[in-house]
């Protein structure tokens, strides 16, 4: 049973049903019990009474019949001849003459008989079974109605009750999901009950290790990024005058310029990536006009375009944005470089913003050798490249410039799909930004 509340509930009812219905079933039987000794002191009580009415002696009179419909009743000498009767009750004895109870038929009826012996007489006394056991049933019906109609008023309180009692896990389970992704601090323990204190005190001490474990991933990304910066820029240098002093650079000095090159561009790429970490600009939100960071970026990466004689074109509508300039600044530059790199020379390349009801639209296409359908997905893979080193274009790279790319897009619920161009060959990657972009649990519309 997935719902603590749900089993609790059915628990509780049932073993309140079950209770009720053996302390019901107890009290019927004793009931029935008791209400047999009532009845039999009712018919002692009728013959005595009757004793003291019906004096035997010798006038006539006395045998006249007496009517009666659920009680009946014969009184005889001592010659055990009749003196009176009910007119429901037969001429000869109900019962036979010894003092006691008995069970008797007659007048298409049981009934249940008492015979008391005096000085002078003989009186029986009989009522009808199927009275007397209406009569018992009403009484302890009575008594058992309440019992039962309790049984949904008392789920309908455990509901209730159970609601209220279980409120601190709702309560608890409140303050986690309201946390944002960057807030790990401590949650509140003061007022919380003694049973959820020991899972409260097991999420904050969770809290506390995740919070040491990013900083530490934090610190660890930063200083070995910074600190490979200064003796990669060393090393660029004095590669630098190396071939410099080289009338012809060889093969191995080429070789070494590539890797360099490359490690400088892994550095950058990871520090890129520590600078995506929401604390560091979910404060750094703003309209941006996506027109304009496109623009900015081709003029960085003009002369990488002009370097491989690729043609480039630009349109689309004038579209407003809300993100933090600087990470789509990143996600276009790594998406246009990749479109750069891998287009050959002499090639074609096309950026087009777009808007429909909901979204707006940035597409960057290609005429390179373009992507496989089925690594679509594998391709934002952190280092993941396809081929490995091994490259089908023989282009050297890291396989982050990707994951960064679609690691700001859903920090800002932005939507990547990648398709076939528009050309014979190569990609249109497509990111798709929501007019109505949720920040904290806030609408960028409100």
């Amino acid at each position: 049973m997935n719902s603590i509340r749900t089993f609790l509930i059915v628990v509780l009812i049932s073993t309140i049903t079950l209770i009720s219905f053996i302390t019901a079933l107890h009290g019927y039987r004793e009931s029935l019990k008791q209400s047999k000794h009532l009845f039999e002191d009712h018919l002692q009580q009728q013959a005595s009474i009757l004793n003291s009415v019906f004096t035997i002696n010798d006038n006539l009179n006395l045998k006249q019949s007496q009517k009666e419909i659920h009680n009946a009743y014969q009184i005889f000498d001592e010659n055990k001849t009749l003196l009176v009767r009910t007119d429901n009750s037969p001429e000869t004895a109900i019962a036979e003459f010894s003092n006691g109870f008995y069970e008797s038929n007659f007048s298409g009826y049981r009934w249940h008989v008492y015979v008391m012996h005096t000085n002078k007489n003989w009186i029986l006394v009989a009522e009808r079974d199927d009275m007397r056991q209406k009569l018992a049933e009403s009484i302890i019906m009575e008594a058992v109605f309440p019992i039962i109609i309790t049984i949904p008023l008392t789920g309908i309180l455990v509901w209730f009750i159970l609601g209220i009692g279980l409120r601190p896990i709702h309560n608890l389970a409140l303050q986690l999901r309201s946390k944002e992704e960057t807030d790990l601090t401590p949650i509140q323990i003061e007022n919380t009950p003694m049973e959820l204190k020991a899972m409260a005190i097991s999420a904050n001490d969770l809290l506390r290790r995740l919070e040491n474990s990013f900083n530490r991933e934090k610190r660890f990304n930063s200083d070995v990024a910074h600190e490979l910066r200064t003796p990669i820029a060393a090393l660029k240098i004095h590669l630098e005058n190396l071939m410099a002093n080289m009338q012809s650079p060889d093969d191995t000095a080429i070789k070494l310029d590539a890797g360099v090159k490359r490690m400088s561009y892994l550095v950058e790429q990871m520090i890129l990536l520590n600078r995506m970490i929401p604390d560091h600009y979910l404060a750094q939100f703003s309209n941006l006009v996506l027109n304009d960071v496109i623009r900015t970026v081709i003029s960085e990466l003009l002369d990488e375009i002009n370097t491989k004689n690729q043609t480039i074109e630009f349109n689309g509508n004038h579209c407003t944005i809300y993100g933090d300039q600087f990470a789509i600044e990143t996600l276009f530059k790594n998406i246009l470089r990749n479109a750069i790199k891998y287009t050959p020379e002499n090639g074609r390349l096309h950026i087009r913003i777009s808007e429909d009801v909901n979204n707006t639209i940035l597409q960057v296409i290609d005429n390179g050798p373009g992507i496989p359908e089925s690594e679509y997905d594998r391709v934002f893979e952190r280092f993941y490249r396809i081929g490995g080193d091994r490259h089908p274009a023989n282009i050297k790279g890291c396989g982050l410039g990707l994951s960064i790319v679609k690691y700001i897009a859903e920090l800002h619920d932005a939507t990547i799909t990648l398709g076939k161009s528009e050309y014979e060959t190569g990609l249109m990657f497509s990111v798709s930004f929501p007019k109505t972009f949720y920040l904290n649990g806030k609408s960028t519309n409100e």
